[in-house]
């Protein structure tokens, strides 16, 4: 019960296989014409046997096992062939190799690798946690980061809050003293209008005075 064959492909070409034999190879092709343009884990049956793949950019990490085999230890190894694949060929694990330099030619020297590491999970299928702690490890990490561009985002958003409220302090000031204005011109008018109205009834009583004892109050 072991990783019994291994391949890299591009899209829908192999390009370096390990213990692939030609009625396999066919089946590989199948399994390439399904599988998600995306990145993407996914598992077909096939007979007795399971094709599990890891998409990346395009690049397929396959390998073949007994349909009962664990799934943690074929992803570990699925995952340990893209870092060193990674690293061959585009010089560091974080990289993506150049599509020129995905051809059967240039990546048959891999198939040592393949081989390498199929036996080194296959004599050793704890390997696979540690695989684990690092999938969880880099988890963490990314809800961290997650974390962390979401309180940038909510800063952003206090940032803005804060320059609306200083905004409407502003404009509630600025009503404030324009009410205080209205209310002083309007009082300052209603002066004017009593002023104006004793004025006015002033003189009319005086001509009224006027009308009815004279001009010189001789009358009264």
């Amino acid at each position: 019960m072991s990783i019994t064959a291994a391949f890299v492909a591009f899209r829908k070409s192999i390009l370096v296989g390990y213990n692939i034999s030609s009625q396999m190879k066919d089946v590989v092709v199948k399994v390439l014409e399904g599988v998600p343009r995306y990145d993407s884990k996914v598992s077909y049956q096939y007979g007795s046997q399971m094709f599990h793949c890891v998409v990346e950019n395009e690049i397929v990490y396959g390998c073949v096992s007994p349909v009962h085999f664990q799934a943690t230890v074929v992803f570990g190894f699925l995952s340990e062939c893209n870092r060193k694949f990674k690293i061959k060929y585009a010089g560091s694990a974080e990289g993506y190799p150049r599509i020129s330099d995905l051809t059967p030619s240039n990546c048959y020297p891999f198939g040592e690798e393949l081989s390498s590491l199929m036996q080194f999970f296959n004599e050793n299928p704890q390997t696979d946690k540690f695989s684990q702690i690092k999938s969880e490890l880099d988890s963490t990490r990314q809800v961290m980061l997650n974390n962390l561009d979401s309180i940038v985002a909510r800063g952003d958003q206090i940032s803005d809050l804060c320059d609306r409220t200083e905004l409407l302090r502003s404009e509630a000031q600025g009503f404030h003293t324009n009410a205080f204005s209205l209310k002083k011109a309007l009082l300052k008018h209603h002066i004017i209008v009593v002023i104006g109205a004793v004025v006015l009834l002033g003189i009319l009583g005086l001509i009224i005075a006027f009308t009815v004892c004279g001009v010189d109050f001789k009358k009264c």
